[in-house]
């Protein structure tokens, strides 16, 4: 009974404190966006990626208070995207190959609106490139585009977003997710189909070779899916039983790019409870279950899994988070988490201060973001048991005001049940001593 109570606060706390709430994470930098619809960055900033108007690095939450109410939030390698209640897209950071989408190649320190588009539903930042989605569900695309990445066709960049395409003269349609991190893409249908384009040299778009693909084309051994998620060289997919697809660059582990897998393939993850939603760092896969908590395979050595150590793993091991866990976020060398308390959770690599801590240590174990309400108050309960230190009587006063108060209270209660338990009693005597007349 308790268990199941238990389940069921979690699952509102997730669904109430968390219901918008999203982490990702690049190179270096982290992009938090809060139940309140506010934009958080930390981290590498050399390139404006953080949208503060500065390039200094920041080792604590940045807020951006210039964008309001957004919904949705990606990173590129060294870029950064926001789209808003109004579908509304905005993009900052890196702009060599177009990736913001403003018809020029300069960075730009502070978010800017992408003209001419709207009614955005999600956006996802690769390497050099951005994608976003509509919500008629069509997928449009511009930046870098050597290997296809953009999905139109050909191989050329653009700094203007165009329609990802399935051939010459067929736009990709019904899209509901998609999907990318470095030089490829997965994009979900609302049939439950999967399409991938761009780089394929470790086999990560699923259609057993390692081709190309400058348009998106359908993997035909995937159907009925959940969800998405992608690496570096490799791709995720969970379908609606909970089974876990997993192909690319050594899918199991992501430690050998010696071993790969050119079409998905169901992971057999025996004795672990029934997953729930994915996603991915550079180089290693994330899980949550039914029962809120989260695993974690592949790359571990910058302490991304959060074991506590470097130790990587071809099996996926339960990471060392409190109960509860909604949503989970990756990038090149770390993870992100949230709990249903609306807590942030970060681990990994931290030579930016990406980790959100005030400092540049590595986290080899999970350790809570502290914003700046909750720093406030922490300092406030550490300035008070300093006092109390120096003067214990505070500490005595504070401590027989509370007896009082809990006493008062107790008293209270007690006797608004002792006057409610008479009136009862009377009230029942009273029938009795009538119904004996």
């Amino acid at each position: 009974m308790v268990s199941k109570l238990f389940f069921i606060l979690s699952f509102l706390g997730c669904f109430l404190s968390a219901s918008a709430q999203q982490v990702d994470a690049g190179n270096g930098h982290s992009i938090i966006l809060t139940k309140e619809g506010n934009v958080y960055t930390i981290g590498r900033n050399n390139f404006g990626q953080l949208g503060n108007g500065s390039t200094a690095n920041s080792n604590e939450p940045v807020l951006l208070s210039a964008l309001k109410n957004s919904i949705n939030i990606s990173r590129g390698y060294d870029h950064s995207i926001a789209i808003n209640g109004k579908g509304e897209l905005w993009a900052w950071g890196r702009n060599n190959y177009g990736q913001l989408g403003d018809s020029t190649a300069a960075s730009r320190l502070v978010p800017a609106l992408l003209e001419g588009h709207d009614h955005f539903i999600q956006a996802e930042g690769g390497h050099w490139h951005t994608l976003g989605l509509k919500d008629d569900g069509s997928v449009w695309s511009w930046g870098h585009n050597t290997y296809g990445e953009l999905g139109n066709g050909n191989q050329k960049h653009s700094s203007i977003p165009g329609r990802v395409l399935k051939n010459k003269d067929e736009p990709l349609t019904d899209i509901i997710q998609i999907a990318s991190v470095g030089y490829h893409t997965l994009a979900l249908d609302r049939f439950g189909d999967v399409y991938s384009w761009g780089s394929n040299d470790f086999g990560e778009l699923g259609h057993h070779n390692n081709t190309v693909q400058v348009y998106a084309k359908k993997i035909t051994q995937l159907s009925n899916i959940h969800s998405v998620a992608v690496g570096w060289h490799h791709s995720v997919a969970l379908d609606q039983k909970g089974n876990v697809f997993i192909w690319g660059s050594d899918p199991s582990s992501q430690q050998e790019e010696t071993t790969h897998r050119f079409f998905p393939q169901i992971e057999k993850l025996n004795n672990i409870p029934k997953i729930k939603k994915i996603a991915c760092g550079s180089w290693h896969s994330l899980a949550i279950d039914v029962n809120d908590e989260v695993w974690g395979w592949g790359k571990n050595h910058f302490g991304m899994l959060g074991t506590g150590d470097t130790n990587s793993t071809t099996y996926p091991i339960k990471l060392d988070l409190p109960g509860g866990i909604c949503e989970i976020g990756g990038g090149c060398f770390q993870s992100l988490a949230i709990d249903s308390l609306g807590q942030i959770w970060t681990m990994g690599d931290n030579p930016s201060g990406q980790l959100g801590q005030g400092n540049n240590t590595r986290l080899l174990t999970p350790k809570e973001i502290l914003f700046d309400s909750k720093k406030n108050e922490r300092t406030k309960n550490e300035q008070n048991k300093d006092e109390q230190k120096k003067n214990p009587k505070i500490l005595i006063i504070e401590n027989e005001q509370d007896r009082k108060s809990n006493y008062y209270w107790f008293w209270k209660v007690l006797k608004y049940l002792l006057f409610s338990s008479s009136i009862v009693l009377n009230f029942y005597l009273y029938r009795k001593l009538k119904s004996l007349k």
